[in-house]
């Protein structure tokens, strides 16, 4: 009589277990928004400091925009990690990130970057269990 393997689940419950290539492709999807974000820093740098002379309000908007890719990039490097301040912290981070484009969504960008936080907030919530048990 052969043993059977402890991967198969005979009952064909699921077993809560997160499926890695939902979470890489959250974790690219964190990514990509932290480049197009710096990358519209430093865009948005040049437009106002270099075409329009307006260096002040430069400085100001550029750092906004640089922390906003950066927490999208801690989220991306953090949300590899089952522990529960990492799903929240993503989900605080991605939500803040949509309020704030959907402000301004008649911007063709925006709503580029709109769409792509809905896409990434609606694979982070079903996540929310796999997060909570490993803690």
């Amino acid at each position: 009589m052969r043993k059977r393997s402890k991967k198969t689940n005979p009952s064909g419950k699921k077993t809560g277990r997160l499926a890695p290539s939902r979470k890489n492709l959250v974790r690219t999807l964190f990514f990509l928004n932290a480049v197009i974000w710096f990358g519209y820093g430093i865009y948005i740098y040049y437009d106002m400091a270099v075409l329009n002379s307006n260096r002040s309000s430069a400085d100001i908007v550029t750092i906004f925009v640089f922390v906003n890719a950066v927490a999208m990039l801690v989220s991306g490097i953090q949300f590899g990690k089952l522990e529960k301040w990492t799903y929240y912290f993503a989900l605080v981070v991605v939500a803040a990130n949509t309020l704030l484009t959907v402000l301004n969504v008649l911007d063709l960008f925006f709503l580029g970057v709109f769409i792509l936080d809905l896409f990434i907030l609606l694979n982070i919530i079903p996540m929310r269990r796999n997060y909570l048990s490993n803690s």
